[in-house]
């Protein structure tokens, strides 16, 4: 379910108009519409009130999950330690990942 859907299911559950959860949130009910239908995304503070006021988590609400949380630690980590490698260790982690990417690209479109 897309974000704007999970608010509107949300708001629709709690029997609440568009009105009156952009008045509780303090945003334009042409803006909540917008954001309900995909046409606009929510402001990070928007996205916290909306979290808040349906009493649900924000990762979910954004169906972000544990393994997504970790897999952008191990990005962090792997950018911040490369600043420290010489530029030949960093072209020799290119071609690695050059390697691994043209992989994933034939086991993912079937080539051969």
């Amino acid at each position: 379910m897309k974000l704007g859907e999970k608010i509107k299911f949300l708001r629709r559950g709690k029997n609440i108009s568009q009105e009156e959860l952009a008045a509780m949130l303090k945003i334009n009910r042409n803006y909540l519409s917008r954001i309900e239908t995909g046409k606009s995304d929510p402001t990070a503070s928007v996205l916290k009130n909306i979290a808040k006021l349906f009493n649900v988590d924000l990762n979910s609400l954004l169906d972000i999950n544990d393994a997504d949380i970790e897999n952008c630690n191990k990005i962090k980590y792997i950018v911040e330690n490369c600043k420290y490698l010489n530029e030949k260790d960093l072209d020799f982690i290119v071609r690695i990942m050059t390697v691994m990417r043209e992989e994933y690209v034939k086991i993912n479109t079937n080539i051969d």
